[in-house]
């Protein structure tokens, strides 16, 4: 299961591609040796105790889980209004939005919240994304009324101050500026703009001149538009007293207005073989990313698709890594996900390699496609990828950060809660041939999109083969 997925850009410091002398070279190499790991222990079933859930009568949506004995709690409150709600000349909009919202209200001023939340030995983070704005804090469980009551004001009641507003657009132009200087967020904007075009999901950064022209008003009206009570949901996970974490609730957000319903456009990602080259000329390695729409995560395959992901790609232990990394050394940290967004879901594998052998990787990642669907993984390989994937999931929850982003991933898809509680079970009941049947039905070569970032004079006559489309 996937929650987040983050895209680092490589360090060429920690790059080193294996150089054999001569001599050594002329002698047949040894077959790689893969050491094997100790045999995996029994999957560990998850339990989840039920949570409480219910909706105040203006729409907002409220969810209680007592988690662990340590006397702390996590808050965490999200808002459905997000760069999907956006109009294509303001994107990025409602991230200024969002993180405006924390610097002042109409009672209190910026100082005064960040003091607050300082004397309940916490912080009050704002943050806006693709289709949410949230807004948390983590705070001891004798502060959980407290720290409601000061999330509620800062939702209800922004001031939007102007100081805090030049303040934050700057520091985005700076963003923007730092972004458009890396060759990997380069790569994963032009593979959006491919996939998702004038959507919202291609629209990764906005312009300077876009940025430069936003003003208050506009800060005001996407407020206005798309904030309010049954749009949003608040999440509790932790120790606490349930009976004055209701009433704190109530009283923080029973007189909100209800507001919009909820609007999420669906994403549509593009289907069919593209291609995109951008120029980095000098370039030590080149930025890949190889992907190609599959299931949603609501699919009867998307356990299976999971699996597959990860036995592929998407764990250090995957064949992907084993073959361009570990056995070639052509890149230090090539890795495939899924996105796993609303109502659409791309697989991709993403790797910094060296400038001189980018063709000849794309190539192994291409065989290791075809062997996958070729012939279905042994059932030891895929029993060590199947504990993989317990533990990992076993791991997020052991927070009340991770159980409460579980419960969020749970809700934006519309999924029940047995989704958590049976997942141990439903990854452990993939079968070998369940795997291949995956490649062969999502991975097609002929309809993967290819976008590369490097240097035109070493790496475009090695693309050759892989420029199907173009774009």
């Amino acid at each position: 299961m996937h929650v987040r997925a983050l895209t680092l850009p490589l360090s060429l410091a920690l790059f080193a591609a294996p150089v054999l002398p001569s001599a050594i070279a002329q002698e047949a190499a040894p077959a790689h040796i893969k050491e094997q790991p100790p045999a995996p222990a029994p999957a560990r079933p998850f339990h989840l105790a039920p949570r409480t859930r219910y909706t105040l009568p203006n729409g907002f949506t409220v969810n209680l889980l007592e988690y662990g004995t340590v006397p702390k709690v996590y808050i965490d409150v999200d808002v459905a209004a997000g760069k999907v709600n956006e109009d294509p000349q303001h994107t990025n909009l409602s991230v200024l939005t969002a993180e405006l919202m924390s610097e002042g209200t109409t009672s209190l001023t910026g100082e005064q919240i960040a003091q607050r939340a300082g004397d309940m030995g916490s912080t009050l983070s704002a943050s806006g994304g693709a289709y949410q704005s949230s807004f948390a804090m983590d705070v001891l469980s004798n502060n959980a009324a407290e720290a409601i009551g000061l999330l509620g004001d800062v939702l209800e009641h922004p001031a939007f101050p102007e100081k805090d507003f030049e303040r934050h657009r700057t520091d985005a132009l700076r963003q923007r500026a730092t972004a458009l200087a890396n060759p990997g967020f380069l790569g994963r904007q032009k593979f959006a703009e491919i996939m998702y075009g004038d959507q919202a999901y291609g629209r990764l950064v906005a312009s300077e001149a876009m940025l430069k022209s936003y003003t208050l008003d506009d800060v005001h009206g996407f407020y206005k538009a798309n904030f309010g009570a049954q749009r949003t949901t608040i999440y509790v996970v932790g120790h606490f007293d349930e009976k004055a974490v209701r009433a704190a609730i109530e009283k923080a957000f029973k007189g909100w207005e209800r507001g919009p319903a909820v609007a999420w456009p669906d994403q549509k990602a593009a289907s069919g073989a593209h291609f995109a080259f951008i120029d980095q000329p000098g370039a030590a390695q080149s930025n890949v990313i190889y992907g190609i729409p599959v299931a949603n995560v609501d699919s009867p395959d998307a356990t299976q698709l999971e699996v597959m992901n990860s036995l592929l790609g998407g764990s250090f232990g995957s064949r992907i890594t084993a073959n361009i990394r570990e056995q070639k050394g052509y890149t230090y940290s090539p890795y495939s996900s899924l996105s796993q967004g609303y109502g659409t879901n791309i697989w991709a594998e993403s790797a910094a390699i060296t400038t001189v052998s980018t063709g000849p990787a794309i190539t192994e990642i291409q065989k290791e496609i075809k062997r996958l669907q070729d012939e279905p993984p042994s059932a030891t390989e895929l029993q060590n990828i199947q504990r993989y994937e317990d533990g990992v999931f076993i791991l997020r929850n052991s927070s009340r950060q991770g159980i409460l982003s579980n419960l969020s991933f749970v809700d934006f898809h519309h999924l029940k809660d047995s989704y958590l509680t049976g997942y141990v079970d439903r990854i452990n009941a993939v079968t070998p041939g369940q795997v291949q049947e995956m490649a062969k039905k999502y991975l097609h070569i002929e309809g993967m999109t290819l976008v590369v970032v490097g240097d035109p004079a070493v790496v475009k006559p090695q693309l050759a083969s892989f420029t199907a489309g173009s774009n």
